[in-house]
């Protein structure tokens, strides 16, 4: 089984996925990571060299090769990957995924503390992040609902959501 973690940055997809993993005895992919080899450059320097539709694609190409393996495994993937090429269908297709679903201020709460590693966050002031949050994760509920599960992540600790993603696995 392949299982595909999703929804904006800041929700835990790659905690999630690292402890989902080791309790599964599956592989871990994070996608972001995977680029950053491929590449030879932070995905930062990546938004600011080639910009996001170059970027984008990289991105679709990196994400169709890992979708091919043909082993268990959880992948976790930006909080873009999925609202660009037609990659959350690809991704339904190929995994089950899980939306880490929760709210616009829990987000805010999270990324404040870590901007300076989110291009495309890492310039905005507190005010500013907030106003983007609420309108860039509007944009991108759409494909996040899509997901073959969503996950009500607010408040709960890490250990209570893998073992609410398991539920769902192991059926």
């Amino acid at each position: 089984m392949k299982v595909t973690l999703i929804g904006y940055m800041g929700s835990g997809k790659t905690s999630i996925g690292e402890i989902l993993s080791k309790k599964l005895k599956f592989d871990f992919y994070d996608l972001d990571d995977l680029l950053v080899k491929d590449q030879h450059d932070s995905i930062c320097n990546l938004f600011k060299k080639i910009g996001e539709n170059s970027f984008r694609k990289i991105e679709h190409l990196m994400l169709k090769k890992i979708l091919k393996k043909n082993k268990k495994y959880i992948l976790s993937v930006g909080g873009g990957t999925p609202c660009y090429y037609n990659n959350i269908d690809l991704l339904n297709k190929f995994s089950k995924t899980f939306y880490l679903k929760t709210n616009s201020y829990t987000l805010f709460k999270r990324l404040s503390l870590e901007k300076k590693t989110r291009p495309l966050i890492a310039h905005l002031s507190k005010k500013e992040l907030f106003k983007f949050i609420i309108s860039h994760f509007s944009k991108r509920i759409f494909f996040y609902e899509k997901s073959f599960r969503k996950i009500d992540i607010t408040g709960k600790s890490k250990k209570d959501i893998v073992q609410e993603i398991t539920q769902f696995i192991i059926k």
